[in-house]
């Protein structure tokens, strides 16, 4: 377990002291022994889940609001044009 952490650091370009690659070790290992204890578990009547608990979507309906003041917000823009707010470009046309 040591050697395959070992490469995964220095693929990951980290410089780690002997005491912490140790401790990392142990962590992982018994992480991955929690892993197969978990694997003999009997699942077969058991239907999978994405979640721990049922989750409910708590976004809100997306719903246009007119702003009571629009130059005032377009004056703090750190740049605008014609009241409208100028931003840098992300997509390349070339």
């Amino acid at each position: 377990m040591k050697k395959v952490l070992e490469k995964m650091i220095r693929l990951a370009r980290l410089k780690l002291p002997e005491e912490e690659m140790n401790r990392l070790t142990k962590k992982t290992e018994h992480v991955l022994e929690y892993i197969e204890r978990l694997k003999e578990l009997n699942t077969d009547d058991i239907e999978p889940t994405s979640h721990a608990i049922e989750v409910v979507n708590a976004f809100r309906e997306d719903a246009a609001t007119p702003f009571s003041n629009p130059k005032k917000i377009v004056e703090i823009a750190p740049k605008s044009f014609e009241n409208l707010f100028e931003v840098p470009r992300v997509i390349d046309e070339g």
